[in-house]
């Protein structure tokens, strides 16, 4: 309670005599604890009355005043103080027990309630929407894993030690004539194989590389291929076998789905 809004003076005697109600007395209790002024006002009153209790004679009640005056008490028909009633009208009053009614009843329980369903349903949503997202992008991420890993794998085969570099030529060497470039590694029978200046081959026709055995085995497939518009040509890691030592490498024109022996001629050879 302000300081600016003190007791009068009617009611303070009233606190000092001890004549107040209960819920009046707790009320003007819980001000004079605060309010300076009134405590000090209070003070004062209880002086005087102090004083007035030595000097004036003490004198008997008239006959039935002391009755009337506790069936009065006992009645409650003694009037709140001004100051109630003062207090009882303030609109900060009111609002506090409009507030406090309202938290009474139902009504916050189901707002809160309503509020913290909202909030976990966003939160729910949110979490979806990204789960959603992650699994749009897990292919993605597979595919990068996956080219991240083969030239990570080309990167160590190119830089080996093991791979064995041929080049192959046409016969007779003519200016700008086809040739091509193997590089390979018996160990683990890993190829890189490049052409360039390689005339296109007839329609249904494609190129297809051998690998002839150092120990004059049957010539081993090792890649189909076709020259794109400037005649160049790559065939990376076909499936060979490993440990297989290479006498050397030949390209002939074969059927397009490929031919389980070489066809002469032989475009390019090398060992």
């Amino acid at each position: 309670m302000p300081e600016a809004f003190h007791i009068e003076e009617d009611d303070l005697i009233q606190y000092a005599l001890g004549t107040l109600k209960d819920t009046q007395l707790s009320t003007l209790t819980a001000h004079v604890s605060m309010c300076n002024t009134c405590r000090a006002e209070l003070g004062r009153i209880q002086v005087e009355l102090a004083s007035y209790s030595t000097v004036l004679p003490m004198t008997e009640l008239p006959g039935g005043a002391r009755e009337r005056f506790l069936s009065r008490l006992e009645s409650g028909a003694v009037t709140e103080s001004k100051f109630v009633q003062a207090r009882n009208q303030s609109r900060l009053y009111i609002l506090s027990k409009s507030f406090q009614h309202w938290l009474e009843t139902p009504m916050p329980l189901r707002i809160l309630s309503g509020a913290l369903a909202a909030a976990l349903l966003f939160v729910v949503y949110d979490d979806l929407s990204h789960i959603h997202e992650i699994r749009q992008l897990l292919p993605e991420i597979k595919r990068f894993e996956k080219d991240t890993g083969e030239l990570t794998e080309l990167k160590q085969f190119l830089q080996g030690n093991h791979a064995q570099q041929v080049s192959l030529r046409e016969k007779p060497l003519l200016t700008k004539s086809p040739e091509g470039h193997a590089l390979y590694s018996a160990t683990s029978g890993k190829l890189v194989f490049t052409a360039s200046n390689i005339a296109t081959p007839p329609l249904g026709k494609a190129y297809e590389l051998w690998l002839l055995p150092a120990t004059g085995g049957k010539p081993i497939p090792a890649g189909m291929f076709t020259p794109d518009l400037q005649g160049n040509a790559a065939v990376i890691f076909p499936d060979l076998p490993p440990n297989v030592q290479a006498g050397g490498f030949g390209v002939t024109v074969e059927d397009a789905a490929g031919s389980p022996a070489p066809t002469s001629p032989i475009i390019l050879s090398g060992n």
